[in-house]
């Protein structure tokens, strides 16, 4: 029962328990002392007055002797100093000169029990009278007297109120010269009456005490227990995420006020963290939806890249096949202009043959003209595809170095909130564990742009190969265009000259030399652009499949920041709990 009491409660049970206890214990060992020391007093005066009355006899008796007083005379005069004259009813007034308490009186009997000397009963004989216990008090009274003088305890009736009993004492003793038993008689309560109202003041002086007792521990126990109020009822709102109020004033310096500034400080450094945590959870959400949009973005990309990379493949295809095929017709070119060569000296019959031969080959030069600039402009149109898909995977480097850093901080934030949330104790679990959710994301994430990083890089590499080998592959073209152009031109130099040629044997001989010369390194270039075109080929292979893997790899950056922006928005919930403003 007392362990559910408040602070207040129990330090006003046990101060006021501290107060009472001592003042009623003092109170009432000093109502009996005094008590005691008035009944001391009291029987002392009894004695005393005993005394008085019996040096009074013996005076008396003294002038009975000389015959100066007779015995009557001296006798009456020991009643009337003891308690008065008769009056007309016979009943002599108790004498108030003789202190022995409100009711006190002196009187006298004889050993037979008949009252010589009383106020109410003087004459009557009390010798067998009894009191509410059985005590014959005149035998004990008579016999105490007679054994050297002491005190008789016994219940008798007040005088003026016959039905009320109170205890009596009495103190006798026998008188040697006439016999009589001198006694002296009095109430307990006349005894204790002072110290009643000594218990009275006390018990005053008690409540005033009491009073001013209980005020005091009043503002005592408010002191103390106010302040631990108000920290036990702003724990509450913190229980309940609620940390809008002000902050605790109190102007104690004490243990009290102390607590009540930690509080005060624990709900600072609280609404702090939080505030941080729903600034850092908005950051994390802003930057997963933009990590969301850059893999996006960069998912086109890849997806261009591929598209590009098979169309390039296709051009590079066709362009293998017409390389072959000049190849062939090169290789024949050569071999007839190595038979025209051979049969110089049979030109001038054969004049007309060659002079078709020579329009057939005419038009195969221009053929090979036309697909040399075909060529020309799909390994042009190639190298600036190449640039631009250098420019885009330079771009995704960027778009990778602003990944990783984003990832970086993330971990960072991650870190300083499950560091934060560790200094928040209990309450700060469920956003560790949230912190080490996002911390492993960023790990994650982190892995996945290393990984990416690498890819991209690979695919530099190869674009730089790519780009090195068409570029030299467009060299060659341009090469093979010109050297083209000065066969076609040839045979068209050859093909007006073969009017002459009867004349000009020597010189169809040399050309048609220079001819068979020229069409092997045709031929030779031509092999060597068919070459790189494969090789080209080749290589759009391989950056169509770095593009795809890029294109998974986004695939699951953007997962991830998804991931990541529903942890966020799961964080954001958490803090949205808590009741800051």
């Amino acid at each position: 029962m007392f362990k559910k009491l408040t602070i207040k409660r129990k330090l006003l049970i046990i101060s006021t328990a501290l107060l009472l206890i001592p003042l009623v214990v003092v109170s009432f060992i000093n109502f009996m002392q005094t008590e005691e020391s008035l009944n001391d007093l009291g029987k002392t005066n009894l004695s005393n007055s005993v005394e008085m009355t019996l040096e009074m006899i013996n005076s008396l008796s003294k002038y009975v002797d000389r015959g100066e007083i007779s015995l009557e005379d001296a006798q009456e005069k020991v009643k009337e100093a003891i308690l008065g004259s008769k009056n007309e009813e016979g009943l002599r007034p108790i004498n108030k000169n003789i202190d022995i308490g409100e009711h006190g009186y002196l009187f006298i009997v004889d050993e037979k029990g008949t009252m010589l000397v009383h106020p109410t009963i003087e004459g009557q004989n009390m010798w067998n009278d009894e009191d509410t216990k059985g005590l014959k008090f005149i035998q004990e009274i008579i016999k105490v007297g007679q054994s050297g003088g002491g005190f008789v305890y016994y219940d008798y009736p007040l005088i003026g109120n016959e039905n009320q009993i109170e205890e009596k004492v009495a103190y006798s003793k026998v008188d040697s010269n006439w016999g009589w038993i001198i006694g002296a008689s009095t109430y307990m309560m006349d005894f204790n009456k002072p110290a009643n109202n000594i218990l009275k003041v006390n018990l005053f002086t008690l409540l005033i005490a009491v009073i001013i007792g209980l005020i005091v521990i009043w503002v005592f126990t408010n002191s103390i227990s106010k302040p631990i109020q108000m920290v036990m009822e702003r724990m509450n709102l913190l229980s309940r995420a609620d940390l809008s109020p002000e902050p605790l004033r109190i102007k104690s310096k004490d243990e009290t006020g102390q607590l009540a500034l930690a509080m005060n400080d624990m709900q600072d450094k609280l609404k702090n963290i939080l505030q941080e945590i729903a600034k850092n959870s908005e950051i994390v959400s802003s930057s997963s939806e933009e990590l969301t949009q850059a893999a996006n973005e960069v998912k086109l990309g890849a997806n261009q890249i591929v598209v590009t990379m098979e169309e390039l493949a296709q051009g590079s295809e066709k362009q293998a096949d017409n390389a072959s095929n000049l190849s062939s017709i090169a290789t024949n070119f050569v071999a007839t202009s190595q038979e025209a060569n051979e049969h110089g000296e049979r030109v001038q019959q054969r004049a007309k043959e060659i002079l078709a031969l020579t329009n057939d080959g005419s038009r195969l030069m221009e053929s090979s003209a036309k697909q040399m600039q075909t060529i020309d402009h799909i390994v042009r149109d190639s190298v600036g595809k190449v640039n631009e898909l250098h420019t885009q995977v330079q771009e995704i480097s960027q778009l990778v170095i602003v990944i990783k850093e984003i990832a970086e901080q993330t971990n960072l934030l991650s870190l300083n909130a499950a560091i934060e949330a560790a200094r928040a104790g209990e309450h700060g679990k469920g956003f560790a564990v949230v912190a080490e959710e996002v911390r492993k994301l960023a790990e994650q994430v982190a892995y996945s742009v290393t990984d990416i990083t690498k890819i991209v890089n690979n695919i530099q590499e190869e674009f730089s190969v790519v780009t090195e080998a068409l570029t030299n592959g467009y060299k060659e073209v341009e090469q093979g265009s010109t050297q083209i152009k000065t066969t076609h031109e040839t045979f068209t130099t050859i093909q007006n000259s073969l009017q002459e040629m009867v004349d000009s044997i020597t010189v169809v001989a040399e050309n048609l030399s220079t001819i068979a010369t020229n069409s092997s390194e045709m031929n030779s270039s031509i092999q060597e652009i068919a070459a790189i075109s494969e090789e080209a080929a080749a290589g759009i292979e391989e950056t169509t499949a770095a593009s795809e893997q890029t294109n998974s790899a986004m695939e699951e950056i953007s997962a991830s920041s998804e991931q990541l922006a529903v942890l966020a928005e799961e964080l954001n919930r958490l803090v949205r709990q808590f009741k800051l403003r």
